[in-house]
């Protein structure tokens, strides 16, 4: 008997709240119940709700991105997450919470397709969204992306290591090109298989470290490596594990320990 896909996953829309980024983050936060054992939106309190919001819904540099919003988008998106959800639901075994909110960041307008998302803890994932052209196939893969990390007992909003990091991203985006077939996703080709060897080995004492400025380096370009090379590292790693493991039963690999997938990598054997 097939699921009803109502019934393993919750919208919760706040797309059509208005006003300035910063007014739509405090009224979200002053508007949000707590909900069905994971708190605020899978945050414990408001207060590091407010500070992911503020994170993913003004423009960083305060350079905001118009934001056209109209209500015909809810059914649309309703349709998109049904449809998504249905791919993955042999995988799932409890009820995903999905919840979207506006953003303005112009990175994530130009660069991402007018999506963003992320994972605050179990079952639970938070989108961003931009009309932007495109942004319909970009929710998709969003969507897929961050069930990967919602699935995962090791993802818990981002509470990881360097190294776990980079096999939960490579899986993440390989589960997403076996969901949907469409295309490699631009963050999976930043660098080189031979620029991931190399910078791999050049953080290799990092890899056991839970360093928020380090790892922002390694996945968001802030310092010394290309925008997205942690993203694509983990790419290469996952690819490497396929080759030397063969079969891929996902819903094993979504709820396997990062540490040990590493442990089963060849080339680099970097013990974690």
């Amino acid at each position: 008997m097939e699921k009803n896909t109502n019934k393993i996953f919750k919208l919760n829309s706040y797309l059509a709240v208005k006003g300035t980024p910063e007014e739509i983050v405090e009224k979200i936060v002053d508007n949000i119940p707590e909900s069905d054992n994971i708190g605020f939106a899978g945050c414990l309190e408001k207060k590091w709700l407010k500070k992911l919001l503020e994170r993913f819904i003004p423009d960083k540099t305060g350079n905001n991105q118009p934001y056209l919003y109209d209500s015909k988008y809810e059914n649309e998106i309703k349709g998109i997450c049904e449809e998504t959800i249905k791919k993955c639901e042999k995988f799932i075994d409890k009820k995903i919470h999905i919840f979207l909110f506006p953003t303005f960041d112009k990175f994530d307008a130009e660069k991402m397709g007018g999506v963003n998302g992320f994972s605050s803890w179990d079952n639970t994932i938070l989108i961003f969204i931009n009309f932007v052209k495109g942004w319909e196939e970009s929710l998709k893969e969003t969507i897929v992306h961050e069930l990967a990390h919602a699935i995962s007992p090791f993802y818990k909003g981002g509470d990881f290591t360097i190294g776990e990091g980079l096999i939960l991203e490579g899986l993440a985006e390989h589960f997403k090109d076996f969901i949907i077939k469409a295309r490699r996703s631009s963050w999976t080709k930043a660098i080189s298989k031979a620029e991931a060897e190399k910078i791999l080995k050049e953080i290799k004492a990092t890899l056991n470290e839970k360093d928020f400025d380090k790892y922002s380096e390694i996945f968001y370009g802030t310092g010394k490596y290309p925008n997205w090379a942690g993203y694509t590292i983990g790419y290469y790693l996952i690819k490497d594990y396929f080759k030397n493991n063969g079969e891929k039963d996902w819903n094993k690999l979504l709820r396997k320990d990062p540490k040990k997938i590493f442990k089963e990598i060849l080339p680099f054997q970097i013990p974690l």
